[in-house]
């Protein structure tokens, strides 16, 4: 018989579960939400409702965050990227091969989805030189990064799992548990990966495979909507637009045209600023493509502009001083939910958004009112000079163009840094929190960066979600609803042997990850499998392990993992692509976590 208490936790579970699951809300606020949920419903004090953000899993995940933008800022990452990418020369299979294991390393050290997001301008550029669609490096990029933080303590659900056990059991898990049985599950996963999965992904770029630098080609015309050339209206002498700006004509809010230049006296302006004064005579070049005909044909008659016969080739476009470029959202972003217009992103950046690309098809029309989602890749047009600019805002990812200057004379130590605290984590018996926060406040000091920076490393929306959460463990295990949620599983597992006993607590962890997110799962399943493991004589580290590698399995959806997501827009892909391509690795992870928990948990301390 469930108790009232227990009742009250499932449907606050169930409630925010779904609110998770439909993304009707954000993450960190159904967290908070939860939080709430369970100081006013009585199950938690306040002090216990809030209690995660004091936890040692919190101060390591945002430590493990300024040590990663050490690493980066330093330029450690790039420099391995771009010796494998010398490496690949015009090999395919080196390239993926690579860039993938590169990736892996670097999750070792750093969050799984800054790692992803570190390698991929420098993949993407290295497969447009010899030739190979994006969309062959990207998913194994992704990939690379969940499977390299299966051998580490370093990821937020590992961190978690880690918290968990000492609060049950009083033994937390290490570095060297982690690496011990976590190495063969990776290496098998890397190797289906680099030999099996690139191979069966699609050719496809929402940039065109050899898309070049200060260069417009025709696949890249082709995929935004520029295949049929640039269409020109003049601005009639009775026209009402006569002396108005661009920005106050209604051109792109009214009828959803984009102009992306003005030809005026004999002179081309590209990318001509909102603030720009039409004038009679002038011939606006409109993309093609990003309006309906209908809408050219209704401005040109409400606004007295003429349309000239014949459309210019996209080339127009190519200048010394302008280009076209590829842009994502970062994993630091906070623009999620907002729209263009929002942003004044034209007025603030000096560029024109020309498409977005979502799940495998571009958005023309309508651009200022579309709210931006995580996996966006934005089509944008302007000088050369707005777009270096750009790059350096820690919102967006530039694909195509170099950062700024990185501060090399910093590397060694940043890489002196990073290995003492993994040598300190692995060897001693300090606290993980302890370790990283010493280290993230070694690399302000050194120089590696500055406070500021650190400050904007933090991915806060990640702090907040998992300090929202972790007062759920205490719930379910102070509720009796561990134990009644773990007593249904051994009802059918009752008296299996411990390679069943683990392979189905992995398994589901494995399959909830999909759906609820590595950090949810380790919080929700972790109490539940740490109860049932000593009922089915598992030793409770061996079966935390099992659930803390399972958590990396999020191989199936974009969504199932932030990296997934986040080479999404830049590859082009649709979910099912996703699907057929990890499905065959989730089975091989379950198999192998399973089997290297049973074979190498025996070398493990007790």
């Amino acid at each position: 018989m469930l108790s009232l208490p227990t009742i009250w936790l499932l449907l606050i579970l169930i409630l925010v579960t779904s609110l998770l699951i439909s993304g009707a809300l954000r993450p960190d606020l159904a967290a908070l939400i939860m939080a709430l949920g369970l100081s006013f419903s009585g199950l938690l004090s306040p002090q216990e409702a809030f209690s995660g953000f004091s936890r040692s899993a919190v101060i390591a995940l945002i430590a493990l965050f300024i040590l990663t933008a050490g690493l980066n800022r330093t330029g450690v990452s790039q420099i391995l990227g771009e010796r494998l990418s010398g490496w690949a020369k015009d090999s395919p299979w080196r390239l993926v091969a690579g860039m993938t294991l590169l990736t892996a390393l670097l999750s070792l050290t750093m969050n799984s989805v800054t790692a992803a997001a570190v390698v991929m301008p420098l993949a993407v550029q290295a497969a447009r030189r010899i030739g190979l669609a994006p969309s062959r490096v990207l998913i194994p990029i992704a990939y690379g990064a969940l499977l390299g933080g299966m051998p580490t303590l370093f990821t937020t659900a590992n961190l978690l799992l880690s918290g968990l056990l000492r609060e049950s059991y009083g033994r937390s898990l290490t570095m060297v548990d982690f690496f011990v049985v976590g190495l063969l599950p990776a290496i098998l996963g890397l190797l289906w990966v680099i030999l099996v999965t690139w191979r069966t992904l699609p050719e496809r770029s929402p940039a065109g495979q050899l898309m070049r630098l200060h260069r417009l080609n025709r696949e890249l015309a082709e995929l935004y909507g520029l295949k049929d050339g640039l269409v020109e209206l003049l601005v009639e002498p009775a026209s009402p637009l006569s002396g108005v700006s661009l920005g106050e004509s209604g051109l792109a809010s009214q009828y959803h045209l984009m102009v992306v230049g003005i030809r005026r006296k004999g002179r081309l302006l590209l990318s001509p600023s909102s603030s720009e004064a039409l004038q009679p005579g002038d011939v606006l070049l409109i993309a093609a493509g990003l309006s309906e005909e209908e809408s050219l044909e209704e401005a040109a008659r409400a606004l007295k502009l003429r349309k000239l016969p014949r459309p210019v080739a996209p080339e127009v476009l190519e200048a010394g001083e302008m280009g076209l470029i590829e842009i994502l959202l970062s994993p630091h972003t906070t623009l999620i939910g907002k729209t263009l217009r929002d942003l004044r992103f034209r007025e603030r950046y000096g560029l024109q958004i020309l498409a977005i690309w979502r799940e495998g098809r571009p958005i023309r029309a309508g651009l200022a009112d579309e709210r931006l989602r995580f996996g966006d890749a934005l089509l944008a047009y302007g000088p050369w000079e707005r777009i270096r600019i750009l790059q350096g805002d820690p919102e967006f990812i530039v694909l195509q163009t170099n950062g700024e200057p990185m501060r090399t004379s910093r590397r060694i130590p940043a890489i002196g840094i990073m290995l003492g605290v993994i040598l300190t984590s692995a060897l001693t018996t300090r606290s993980i929190a302890e370790v990283t926060m010493a280290g993230a406040v070694l690399m302000i000091l050194v120089g590696c960066l500055t406070m500021e920076e650190a400050y904007r490393a933090i991915e806060w929306p990640t702090v907040f979600m998992v300090a929202g959460l972790l007062p759920l463990s205490i719930a379910v295990s102070r509720t009796g609803a561990a134990e009644w949620l773990g007593e249904i599983v051994l009802r059918g597992i009752g008296g299996a042997s411990p390679w069943i006993g683990v392979l189905v607590f992995t398994g589901v962890a494995a399959a909830l990850t999909q759906v609820l997110s590595a950090s949810v799962t380790a919080v929700v399943w972790g109490p539940i499998a740490l109860r049932a493991a000593p009922i089915l004589g598992i030793p409770p580290h061996w079966m935390g392990l099992a659930v803390a590698l399972a958590t990396s399995a999020a191989f199936l959806t974009p969504m199932a993992h932030p990296a997934n997501a986040l080479v999404m827009g830049a590859g082009g892909y649709r979910p099912k692509d996703f699907l057929k391509a990890g499905l065959p690795l989730w089975a091989l992870s379950v198999g192998a976590i399973t089997a290297s928990t049973v074979w190498f948990g025996p070398w493990l301390r007790p």
